[in-house]
């Protein structure tokens, strides 16, 4: 697999710019992901610009970077040059190359139209979560975590699109099956693999599975554990070594919805 897949360099975000354009490429690539759409029925989607969400997001890169890494490719226009987008075959099955949304082609034009040009923004985002016994503490991560801490008192952020009964259904839900993964595997190993984003215009193109292998090479022989929220996903991840563990159901008296809590053993 690893010589047919193109494998994309993933850096540190480390500035404010890097992380406006990470944000853009996330909104992007989650503002019609099923999950997405159930915790913010009828809410303006990610991919419009809104002043709440952006903060928010903001809030929250900066949250990930403290206590775990935000990973970003080069620009979607750097990434358009080195991978051009592949030549469907009729012969062939057509493959998913992204991991979490693959019907943002309008989102991605109205972008386009509004004025608003994503040549700049990440080509793909990775939200990762090293065991905690294997993050790696500095100054400048105690600086972060302490301004942090500051902020979500005196100024804090949220998604106002989100139902809030829904959120907390998620968090309880993502900590049962993090903590249950983390029994079965060991907690001193486990990586969270909590977001991989592509951005939209970059589609077809083969840069989901290099993303993925990039991935799988920071964190080496440990187990991974994620979420998929689309079915038709879950075989993108097995050919990386993933196993659906549990499927979970979350409950709402208006809409239900389905996630797939998956595993990479590791060795």
């Amino acid at each position: 697999m690893s010589k047919s897949i193109p494998r994309v360099d993933l850096r540190q975000i480390r500035n404010e710019t890097s992380i406006a354009a990470a944000i853009r490429t996330v909104n992007a690539a989650f503002s019609s992901d099923p999950l997405i759409q159930w915790l913010r029925p009828n809410a303006t989607p990610w991919a419009q610009p809104d002043k709440s969400v952006w903060e928010w997001q903001y809030r929250r890169i900066q949250s990930v970077m403290a206590h775990g890494r935000v990973l970003h490719s080069a620009s979607v226009d750097e990434m358009a040059l080195k991978f051009p987008r592949k030549q469907k075959d009729s012969t062939e099955s057509v493959e998913t190359d992204t991991t979490l949304d693959t019907t943002l082609a309008k989102e991605a034009q109205s972008s386009i139209t509004s004025g608003i040009s994503c040549g700049e923004d990440s080509g793909a985002v990775v939200f990762l979560f090293p065991p905690k016994e294997q993050l790696s503490w500095s100054l400048s991560r105690l600086w972060l975590m302490w301004k942090l801490f500051w902020l979500d008192i005196l100024k804090p952020a949220y998604d106002t699109g989100c139902k809030e009964l829904r959120v907390d259904q998620l968090f309880a839900a993502n900590k049962k099956g993090l903590e249950s993964a983390q029994a079965q595997y060991s907690k001193k190993t486990m990586w969270y693999l909590e977001v991989v984003a592509v951005h939209p215009s970059l589609q077809s193109r083969g840069i989901g599975g290099g993303v993925m292998m990039c991935i799988l090479e920071h964190v080496g022989d440990q187990p991974v554990y994620l979420e998929c929220t689309r079915r038709e996903n879950i075989g993108f991840y097995e050919k990386f070594g993933f196993q659906v563990v549990d499927e979970v159901e979350l409950l709402d008296e208006e809409q239900n919805l389905k996630f797939w809590a998956m595993v990479r053993p590791g060795k």
